[in-house]
């Protein structure tokens, strides 16, 4: 008996190990999308450094294939940087809407650059950023300039509609950068600047007769199409007795921003706040089939987890037929 419980004890000890491994070192995904093709097709297994820009102590190890993480305990640690993130890497990075999903995107804007799209041509700094070789677009028309899309990024402005955006068409915007500073006030782009307090841990709370909404940026949508869990939208208003609210809610006016609190105190009595971090603007090479910055907006550094090396396999998911000629091609 004390023979066998040794050896459970052993593998459970290499089981934390490889685990550990896994969120540190190396890390082995399976593109579920279409959205970076054709550089990376669905069914494409990967390889992903997790040391490329500076490999984290994980806070949390995650269990394969689950939601389900287990707490390290670890102080928050970050080695330093083999490099740092230039435009036009391919990078692996946490959803920032649930984070258990991990996204593969090329990153298009890097910390400070303007961001702007023109008949679905991407500006960065007032520059044509060119698609990159093996990106497509899945039709030859765009969507015009006055279609507007509640569904992308700043798209659903409450009262202040004057940022008309769709996938194709999108008003300049600045990627934002460690230092910068944001005015606190009624005039302040909502959802623009609560997701960031709240991606730097700030606790962010919309207190308004009596009722308390804690802002979160883990959308319900997403947790549900990962779980089909339906109740988790029980939590969010405009449900009743909801206490959790997102920051590009539409039921969210102008008007509320008085009543907002940060880490406990009055906006009312901050004049601003400093950018704590680096941000970046991540899009898929499949510019018609890609949910990427242009609908979640600004990827924080601390979402950064490392690089895609190499298909170490690929399968095709609806044929479920091996794809040989895909193994050992470097994503680019």
């Amino acid at each position: 008996m004390n023979k066998i419980v040794s050896e459970i004890k052993s593998l459970v000890v290499l089981i934390l190990i490889v685990l550990f491994l896994k969120e540190t070192v190396v890390e082995l995904y399976i593109v579920p999308t279409t959205s970076m093709e054709k550089n990376i097709l669905k069914g494409d297994m990967l390889v992903g450094s997790r040391f490329s820009y500076g490999m984290k102590m994980p806070q949390k190890i995650w269990l394969p294939f689950s939601a389900i993480s287990i707490p390290t305990f670890l102080p928050e640690y970050k080695f330093p940087a083999f490099k740092k993130v230039e435009r036009g890497d391919v990078v692996v990075f946490e959803y920032p809407r649930d984070i258990v999903y991990k996204y593969v995107k090329r990153c298009i804007g890097l910390p400070g650059d303007t961001i702007s799209i023109e008949n679905r041509i991407v500006y960065v700094n007032g520059i044509v950023s060119e698609l990159p070789d093996g990106g497509q677009f899945l039709s030859d028309e765009y969507s015009k300039k006055d279609l507007i899309d509640t569904e992308i990024f700043l798209g659903a402005k409450g009262d202040n509609p004057g940022f008309s955006a769709n996938k194709d068409q999108y008003p300049q915007i600045t990627v934002p950068k460690k230092g910068d500073i944001f005015l606190l006030d009624e005039s302040m782009d909502w959802q623009l600047v609560i997701p960031i307090l709240i991606y730097e841990g700030n606790k962010v709370e919309l207190v308004y007769k009596e009722t308390k909404f804690t802002f979160t940026n883990q959308s319900p949508r997403d947790v549900f199409r990962r779980t089909g869990d339906r109740s988790v939208f029980k939590d969010y208003v405009p449900t009743e007795g909801a206490t959790f609210i997102n920051p590009w809610s539409p039921m969210f006016r102008k008007e509320y921003i008085k009543h907002l609190y940060v880490n406990g105190e009055s906006i009312m009595d901050i004049d601003s706040y400093e950018v704590k971090q680096d941000y970046f603007w991540m899009m898929g090479d499949n510019r018609d089939n890609s949910e990427d910055s242009r609908y979640w907006g600004f990827v924080p550094e601390s979402h950064i987890l490392g690089q895609p090396v190499i298909t170490w396999f690929s399968i095709n998911l609806d044929s479920y037929t091996p794809r040989i000629s895909r193994i050992g091609k470097i994503p680019n």
